[in-house]
């Protein structure tokens, strides 16, 4: 079971994405565009150009997280935030778990 989503970031828009995990499983976040792409956990952090607060993901890059409720917690109780500043960007996610 799980989730795939890919979604395209318009240019300096922010967007809030939900990837809370309901049980254990992996996270795979893949920056499938041409454009690096600023993650937030704040929709300030991820839209501002003097924001310090934010985690840069270069494009081609892919992540790959263990999740669970008591390991990896890296957005289980709240959304995260991304934003192109640079140009149009296709981001991909793939939440894989055990129904």
């Amino acid at each position: 079971m799980g989730r795939i989503l890919r979604t395209t970031l318009t240019e300096d828009q922010v967007y809030g994405i939900d990837l809370g995990f309901p049980r254990s499983g992996k996270l795979l976040i893949r920056n499938a565009g041409s454009n690096d792409v600023w993650v937030a956990y704040d929709r300030v952090d991820a839209a501002s150009t003097t924001a310090v607060n934010y985690f840069t993901i270069e494009a081609g890059i892919t992540y790959v997280f263990d999740m669970s409720q008591a390991i990896g917690f890296i957005a289980q109780n709240q959304q995260l935030y991304f934003n192109c500043s640079t140009g149009d960007n296709v981001m991909e996610f793939w939440m894989g778990y055990d129904s």
